[in-house]
This record gives C-alpha cells, structure tokens and sequence, in this order.
C-alpha cells in the first residue's frame, strides 16, 4: 500500500499478520554519487553520526537494544538506508517510527561527536585498504568511471574524510535529510489504517523544505578503448 504525505514523504505499507514481528527502513535518495568536490565519504559519515542522537533520543544505540532491535544501516552510490527490526508491538512500533522522524531533520551533529567517529571511518577506511576484493572493485569502478560519481568509493578519501568541517555536514544533511527525499517502509505484522495515522502524525509535521533538489546530470564520456 502505497501512500504520500503532503510533505512530499513517500510510505510503503507491506502487512504480514504471519510475521510476528516488524521492520521500519527509511531510504534516502543520497549516496556517493551525490557529493561534491571536498566531499567524498561525506555520506556514509553522515550514516554514522545519525546514530549519535536526537532532540527525542538522545541515545539511539542504548534504546534500540532496551527495545531488542535489529537494526543497522548502509550507503551506497545512490541511497543511504537505515532501519529497526523489532517484535511488533504497538510501543515497539511507535518507538521505531519515532526515532526516524526526530532524526530526519534534527540528528545532532556536533564536532565532539565527528571528531570520534573519524577513528570508526578511518578503520573502515583501512579494513577496504587491506582487502584485496575492495581494491579490485575500486579499481573497476575508477576505469569504468571517469567523470560520472558512480567512479567514485564510497568510503571516499582520508584527507576529505578527516578534514571535513562540520558545517559543511551540516550543509550536506539539511539539502538531503529532508521528507521529500525520503521512503519510508514500514512492513510485518501491522495494522493498516492505525499504522498510517501513526505516521502523519509523527512524520506529517515536518515541513515540505522550501529548497529544490536539481539531479545531478554528468554524463560518462563514451570509453575510447579497452583497459587492463
């Protein structure tokens, strides 16, 4: 069941009485692609510091275990996705739902909290440097892509990842981190109608953003031979 809030939020509903228990993902439409120059790794930075808290929830990590979720999230060229697996009682799925709205356009993003998670990145960073497979694909990846920002890694580059200033994440979550930039899919065993009203009202009153998000338009130049 498909649905779109006046806020320019999409909402797919996929219930499953059989399941006992339910799954909240949120995608947003922003991944490597999307940055810019000084920019790589930027997105997949900000998937990390989503997980440091929110005007409502100010400990995600910690209330996702008091509530036994499965959760986790992930970037890649074109999308960054995050969600909550958890046994599907009401409580559980206000909590999930919750959590995703107050952290849509109000995650805090302090410099405290970059400058710790730099040394989380830089070992991911490193674990890719040190994988024969990760540097077969980045290699693929630049040879196929000369222009286009499907060339580009989505861990990005030590220097931009650790000198990256935080207004400019900042910057970087207010033009993506929006509703009309957003899927949200709630699935499992659910109610319809009561699971819907319970998303406009947490996701209803976010403001459509006055901003125009422009696709992107880099064309891959035609390959003038083969490579080896």
């Amino acid at each position: 069941h498909s649905y779109v809030l006046t806020n320019g939020l999409k909402v797919l509903l996929v219930p499953e009485p059989s399941q006992p228990k339910v799954t909240v993902r949120v995608l947003y439409r922003v991944g490597s692609r999307h940055e810019g120059a000084g920019e790589t790794g930027m997105a997949h930075l900000l998937e990390h510091m989503l997980f440091k808290g929110s005007p409502r929830h100010r400990d995600v990590l910690t209330e996702l275990t008091q509530h036994g979720a499965e959760s986790n999230a992930e970037t890649d060229s074109d999308a960054t996705v995050y969600y909550e697996t958890l046994v599907s009682t009401p409580e559980n799925l206000r909590f999930a739902l919750d959590l995703e709205a107050d952290r849509m356009t109000a995650a805090r993003l302090e410099k405290s909290d970059l400058s710790k998670e730099f040394s989380v990145v830089r070992n991911e960073l490193e674990l890719s440097e040190n994988s024969p497979s990760d540097i077969l694909q980045q290699r693929l990846l630049h040879a196929a892509f000369i222009w286009h920002g499907y060339g580009r890694d989505t861990i990005g580059s030590r220097s931009d990842i650790e000198h990256v200033p935080i207004e400019r994440l900042r910057l970087f979550y207010r033009q993506y981190y929006q509703p009309d930039n957003a899927v949200l899919i709630v699935a499992g065993s659910i109610e319809l109608d009561a699971t819907l009203r319970l998303i406009a009202s947490l996701f209803g009153r976010l403001p459509r953003p006055q901003r125009r998000l422009l696709p992107t338009y880099t064309v891959e130049q035609v390959q003038d031979g083969e490579r080896e």
